[in-house]
């Protein structure tokens, strides 16, 4: 098996910490990391649930919202003329095979 070297810049004193634990578990650093990325091949994923804190979580829905809201109200605004997504592929292609008849 061909191996390869992996870098990432972390904070001294985190990195100092880990070791630590690690060495109290019997495992060097390398073989924590190999471990890690094996979990993650093995479940297709990260080995462990991410997930925001309640603060920040609602902070990201209140946010989010603003900005559906936002959005919603511009296309609702009277006298607004839109396009469907097909139309405006049609028109797409009439304005490239244009520019590449005006090209030849």
């Amino acid at each position: 098996m061909s191996e390869t070297i992996i870098r990432a810049r972390v904070d001294e004193l985190e990195k100092l910490e880990c070791e630590s634990i690690f060495k109290s578990l019997g495992l060097t650093m390398s073989e924590a990391i190999r471990l890690f990325i094996r979990q993650v091949n093995t479940v297709k994923g990260l080995p462990f649930e991410m997930k925001l804190n309640a603060t920040a979580a609602t902070e990201h829905d209140r946010w989010f919202r603003e900005q559906v809201e936002s959005v919603l109200a511009k296309v609702s605004q009277p006298g607004r003329v839109s396009a469907s997504h097909e139309d405006v592929g049609t028109r797409l292609k009439s304005k490239q095979a244009a520019l590449l008849k005006k090209a030849a």
